[in-house]
Order: C-alpha cells, then structure tokens, then sequence
C-alpha cells in the first residue's frame, strides 16, 4: 500500500509543478475522457469488442505515462537544482530559472 501511496504522491507533485508542461500534463486525462465520454474507436454496444478497446487505451498509455513520470523524478542531480524550501528545478544550458 505503501508504494501505491507514493506513486499517487508522485502523480500530484508531477502535475503540480509548474515546470511541467501543460500537454504532458492533459495527457493523464486521455484515458479518462476515452472511458467517461461516448466517442470510440469501436462502439460500447458491440459485445466485448466495446470494452475492449477501452482496456486497450488503457494499456497503450500505461507504459507512456509510467516512462513519463519515471524520467521526471530519474532526471540526473547535475540537471537539477533543490531550493531550500524543497523545490526542484530543472537547470537547462539557457534556461536557468528559480522560482
């Protein structure tokens, strides 16, 4: 339980950083709408073809989010700055920035 705890910790402070741009951030949002709204790829009133291509979104964007997130917090120290109120800051070659 511990781990899902800190994954969902990690998801907020990824979508809470203002570093983060805004289409990395609608991107968690793909498979949301693709299961709440009524437009599919194959229609839900299709026996099991419906659901299936719900759960196939789902699996095609798993990997993608997961890698996005991995590489978010996995970024090498020497790129990253950590302010005295425990904020860190990606430190690009022209972009030098501190909030």
């Amino acid at each position: 339980m511990g781990n899902k705890l800190s994954g969902v910790m990690k998801l907020i402070q990824f979508l809470k950083d203002k570093d983060v741009s805004t289409g990395k951030k609608l991107l968690f949002l793909v498979p949301i709408f693709y299961f709440i709204l009524p437009f599919d790829l194959v229609g839900d009133f299709f026996p099991v073809l419906g659901q299936l291509d719900d759960i196939a979104v789902a699996v095609v964007m798993w990997p993608i989010l997961k890698k996005m997130i991995s590489n978010y917090y996995d970024t090498p120290s020497s790129q990253k700055y950590d302010n005295s109120d425990g904020k860190t800051v990606d430190m690009n070659e022209d972009d030098y920035k501190v909030d």
